[in-house]
């Protein structure tokens, strides 16, 4: 997305896009510096680019959305429109206040409509949920390509996850609809007139408190056994994928952004979206620190005990079957040991390995039973991953420097992991600011429970078995201008 010359030349999303980019703070400062310059100059709001940094509602904390909601309020009140295909709301008329009477029945009434069509919205979820069981059941004894029975596995559980989705807004209600039954069976106490009003109301909203929780029994039940169909189904299907994909030579594409590769950890899966939050980037880059830096103190007390130990810096699960389980992790190398007095250039040109005091591993582990539940399915497995000390272990120590290879004519930066992993890594900046200011806000996580401790906890490597690495040391060009990589796979 072009930067325009004015804040009328941007639609709603595309200025929340930007604003968006400002926030995430993934850019080299100059062109971040451009950005928000950008945005002061066409803001138009007194306060200017102070409107990124500074809360006009000391009562919340600032957010992207609240920056874009402040510039279309002031806008709106200077009597203008703020953004492109905008109107300016109609004040409305001031109307005269109702009677308690007439309030509570208008609260009765319209309780009942949004029940009425919250209860529609679950059943068109639950119309569109049965058509891809079917569909998918369809398909049970049907040979597909790999693209296909992904695609099939992906379908149902967005249906899936919408019927989870209206279900807990139908739940939501349960509160609301009590809360309005009591204060009017209150006020039909405390009324000094008009009982028989007050009776006929409390009659309305006992009726539609019986009819709302006959119904929500209902959908509770459906849900369920909608659910289960859909569950055998996709274990099944997801057994076929893992069968078909053993059987298929398939070449596995991650994309990542240059912009940060050389300055925060993060975690690369095939397909290229961004996958961590920055938030969580951050959590990760102090979990690595922590753990590094207290394995430095054991290597340097009188008694070190680092050998055969580990700790884990990241946890996550995948939100679908779909996902190959395949991964990477990339961290600044600057991050696990010094990077200085090292020809990394000379070392990457022969293939040589390095001696280093902490290398990252991976692995599947049991999730807590009864923690973590996605909709009604319980997540029995995480991937980890650990950092661990070598120190005192050279039979584990030695890590693979490579060279990532330049392709001019695209330029990106790539490695292609040795073995059979079936992996290629590209790394290049962002061609444009923005490249879909449509998806930017409401792009679909792929991972999910992702934590990082602050202090994660030392344990010991299970039978005295030490991990096994596939990870390598990667050197960019000298005239990247950009730090050696770390980079681990599953």
């Amino acid at each position: 997305m072009e930067l325009k010359n004015t804040l009328k030349d941007y639609t709603a999303l595309e200025f929340q896009a930007l604003v968006n980019k400002i926030w995430a703070v993934d850019l080299p400062k100059q062109a971040h510096d451009q950005l928000i310059d950008h945005f002061d100059r066409i803001v138009g709001h007194p306060q200017g680019a102070d409107l990124l940094f500074y809360p006009t509602d000391k009562s919340n904390p600032n957010s992207p959305q609240a920056v874009v909601h402040h510039v279309r309020t002031w806008h709106h009140q200077q009597g203008m429109p703020a953004f492109k295909c905008e109107d300016i709301p109609v004040t409305k008329p001031a109307v005269a206040p109702l009677s308690p009477l007439a309030r509570s029945l208008a609260e009765v009434e319209k309780i009942a409509a949004d029940v009425a069509v919250s209860g529609q919205v679950v059943e068109e979820a639950f119309g569109h949920f049965e058509l891809q069981i079917s569909h998918l059941e369809s398909q049970k004894n049907t040979r597909l390509d790999i693209p296909h029975q992904e695609a099939g596995i992906r379908t149902l559980e967005v249906a899936q996850h919408e019927a989870l989705m209206a279900v807990r807004k139908y739940e939501f209600w349960k509160m609301r609809v009590a809360f309005v039954q009591s204060g009017a069976q209150r006020n039909l106490t405390y009324a000094q007139s008009g009982q028989a009003q007050w009776q006929s109301l409390v009659q309305q909203i006992n009726a539609i408190h019986d009819r709302y929780l006959s119904r929500l029994a209902s959908i509770t039940q459906r849900h369920r056994t909608l659910h289960d169909e859909a569950e055998a189904l996709l274990i099944v299907a997801h057994q076929q994928l893992i069968d078909s994909r053993s059987t298929t030579q398939t070449v596995h594409t991650i994309s990542a952004s240059l912009d940060s590769a050389d300055k925060r950890p993060d975690l690369l899966l095939p397909g290229g979206s961004p996958v961590l939050l920055a938030s969580q980037q951050a959590d990760l880059l102090k979990a690595i620190r922590s753990t590094v830096a207290e394995f430095s103190w054991q290597n340097t007390s009188s008694e070190p005990d680092t050998e055969n130990q580990r700790a884990a810096v990241l946890s996550f699960a995948f939100s679908s079957r779909a996902d190959t389980q395949l991964f990477g992790v990339s961290v600044p190398l600057s991050e696990l040991l010094p990077i200085e007095g090292q020809d990394w250039q000379h070392l990457a040109a022969n293939q040589a390995e390095v001696n280093v005091p902490f290398r990252m591993s991976t692995a599947a582990v049991p999730a807590n039973p009864g923690k973590m539940f996605q909709g009604l399915r319980e997540i029995k497995t995480l991937s980890q991953v650990y950092v661990t000390a070598c120190s005192g272990c050279r039979s584990i120590s030695g890590v693979r420097v490579r060279a990532a290879t330049q392709d001019q004519h695209r330029n990106r930066f790539s490695f292609t992991p040795e073995g059979s992993s079936g992996v290629a890594v590209h790394w290049a900046r962002p061609i444009s600011v923005v490249s879909d200011p449509v998806a930017t806000p409401i792009q679909q996580r792929r991972v999910g429970f992702v934590q990082s401790a602050r202090a994660p906890i030392i344990e010991a490597n299970a039978g005295q078995a030490h991990d096994r690495f596939d990870d390598y040391i990667l050197v960019f060009p000298v005239e990247s201008g950009l730090d050696p990589l770390y980079i681990v796979f599953n």
